[in-house]
């Protein structure tokens, strides 16, 4: 399928005030520049012919996973001299390595979809694998560490028997000193199975060259065990979509979740990493996080609008989805929250600033996402009322899996 990007308009025009700004503002741009020829490329190149602070640079964009988009983009602007001869090679390197990667777990990934598809286990690809396809063109410059698959709860046992097969191993993890697999911690163990929504990763080692195992993330709920916020899994698994694994080629798909729900997933992941203490504290969200939400609204999602809106409504997800997509807005200048409709009652500071303590007590923080993202130090969090706009409207709180989140996974 051809995705659509009809919708796509270029950033807001403000000039950045300071080096830091352009730094950040060229950035933001380059994280959604959908080809060399796109506006905010177009928009990006011109801050980076004007010069910015190379270290600046490169520190942003390795924090937000952006070091083979940032290559991209400055190689195919032919701007690679905005930065030092080693920077340069640093980051073509990294595009380069990235490249490898992505060829190498795209080729398994249709090996175990194939593989899925013989043992009649219904599956769905997410996340990186997907995205680096349909929403990066093909250029190599998504960076994701795993393959990421989504199965309805009755297959979990049919899903794992099914990775066995293909070889993995279940129940490990790598040890980077030894380069080996090694039990997974018995409390973690107990952590997978006292919060169900994940099953403990998948690994396939790899003999010798520079990729040393392949990670696969089964998922079987769009949003996390105990949340008020949930959408029935007969629903997301009944209308699958094929997308292409590789630009192009129609005769290599991978299968993956319909629009409306593949948008909603990367939402309530996004809300999940951003709205809890554990999670904030430990690392906090990343700006491609954002650009992802963008990218999937203008490639996928916009076009099915209706039946986006008709799920949010039937499940109540306006004020998750409306924290996530005004975020999103304020960082872009896109009109997402407005294009969805219905939203605008919990475009509230009261619930935007607000976020869960691991105590299950609330928080607040201040600034906007821009400077929220856009910083050397975590957020600084501070005790708050119960906010707006939980589930329930505020009636039941919101249960944290407090223990169970991985922010390995990108």
């Amino acid at each position: 399928m051809t995705p659509d990007t009809s919708t796509q308009e270029p950033l807001r025009n403000e000039e950045p005030t300071s080096a830091a700004a352009k730094v950040w503002r060229l950035l933001e741009l380059v994280s959604i520049a959908d080809g060399p020829d796109s506006p905010e490329s177009a928009a990006a190149a011109e801050i980076a012919r004007t010069g910015v602070d190379a270290n600046e640079l490169l520190a942003r964009a390795a924090r937000n996973g952006l070091v083979p988009g940032l290559a991209d983009f400055l190689v195919a602007q032919d701007l690679k001299g905005v930065v030092p001869h080693h920077m340069q090679l640093h980051m073509i390197d990294a595009l380069r390595w990235n490249k490898f990667r992505t060829e190498a777990h795209i080729s398994e990934a249709v090996r175990i979809s194939e593989g899925f598809d013989r043992a009649g286990v219904r599956v769905a690809c997410n996340k990186g694998i997907v995205f680096q396809s349909v929403l990066y063109a093909g250029r190599h410059s998504r960076y994701f560490n795993d393959i990421d698959l989504m199965v309805h709860p009755r297959d979990t046992a049919a899903a794992a028997e099914t990775l066995l097969s293909l070889g993995y191993t279940a129940d490990k993890q790598y040890d980077r000193r030894s380069q080996k697999l090694v039990d997974l911690p018995r409390s973690e163990k107990v952590m997978f199975r006292l919060y169900p929504d994940h099953l403990p990763h998948f690994h396939r080692l790899l003999d010798g060259g520079g990729l040393p195992f392949f990670m696969v993330d089964v998922a079987y709920n769009v949003s996390w065990y105990g949340s008020g916020w949930q959408v029935p899994m007969d629903d997301v698994m009944s209308d699958l979509q094929r997308l292409p694994a590789r630009p192009g080629n129609a005769d290599e798909t991978l299968p993956a979740l319909a629009a409306p729900y593949g948008f909603l997933f990367l939402v309530l992941h996004l809300f999940r990493e951003a709205w809890f203490e554990r999670t904030v504290r430990k690392t906090d969200v990343r700006l491609t996080q954002f650009a992802d939400i963008v990218r999937y609204w203008r490639r996928l999602a916009s076009r099915q609008a209706g039946s986006l809106r008709a799920v949010i409504d039937r499940h109540g997800l306006h004020s998750v989805v409306a924290w996530v997509c005004h975020h999103t807005d304020s960082l872009y200048g896109t009109t997402i929250t407005t294009e969805i409709g219905g939203l605008e009652e919990f475009v509230d500071p009261a619930w935007l600033q607000s976020a869960g303590a691991a105590n299950g007590s609330y928080l607040a923080w201040s600034g906007d996402m821009r400077s929220r993202l856009n910083r050397d130090t975590l957020i600084e969090l501070t005790p708050a009322p119960e906010p707006p706009y939980l589930p329930g409207h505020g009636s039941k709180p919101v249960r944290v899996n407090a223990t169970n989140d991985d922010t390995s996974r990108v």
